[in-house]
């Protein structure tokens, strides 16, 4: 960004190790590699990891990649100083999976004093739609607009306050949480932002 009062290039990450939980893309990945990051990612699907990987060595850049899960990295505990889980943390595999087993696997491969930043979808936002309720939190997509996501079994947050109890109670502190809303290609995208530690 060009905030004039704020630059990520003022911190030193050089030997720091993130984890970016469902990197997608993989457009976070070269900016957390760029500003001295030991950079792992993890994705759900195996040929994402592949063509990643393949697109990373073309480029030169060492990005560690993996298959796993929001709710089983495959890391181990205290191993990151960071993790990163921007639009994957509502994802559950099944219905036995809630989202404790998910914050709390977080918590539990970083580090004392590491930072866990992402977001969570408000109850609010386009994923519901055409949906179906499994109880407050939780539901089974539809996906009318994407097409890629049917079936999934998501889950929702309703206020800041619940974001920030929920965080809590998988033993994090020191939370910030903020929203977020926008106009997406036609979707209304409406999260919670927070950045919390160990």
């Amino acid at each position: 960004g060009k905030n004039p009062n704020f630059s990520l290039r003022d911190y030193d990450f050089k030997g720091k190790k993130i984890l970016d939980i469902g990197f997608g893309d993989g457009r976070d990945l070269v900016l957390f590699k760029d500003l001295g990051f030991i950079t792992y990612g993890i994705e759900v699907d195996e040929d994402v990891v592949e063509h990643s990987s393949i697109k990373f060595k073309k480029l030169g850049l060492d990005i560690k990649l993996s298959k796993g899960f929001n709710d089983n990295t495959g890391f181990q505990e205290n191993e990151f100083e960071f993790v990163y889980a921007l639009a994957s943390l509502m994802y559950l595999r099944n219905k036995e999976i809630n989202i404790n087993d998910v914050i709390s696997h977080s918590y539990n491969i970083l580090k004392k004093n590491g930072y866990f930043i992402g977001s969570f979808t408000k109850a609010e936002s386009h994923v519901v739609k055409e949906s179906t309720q499994l109880d407050f939190n939780k539901i089974i997509m539809k996906d009318p607009f994407y097409k890629q996501r049917e079936g999934q079994i998501y889950y929702l947050h309703h206020s800041k306050e619940e974001v920030i109890k929920d965080l809590e109670f998988a033993g994090f502190k020191k939370v910030i949480v903020s929203e977020y809303s926008a106009d997406w290609f036609g979707t209304q995208e409406n999260h919670y932002l927070f950045v919390a530690r160990k």
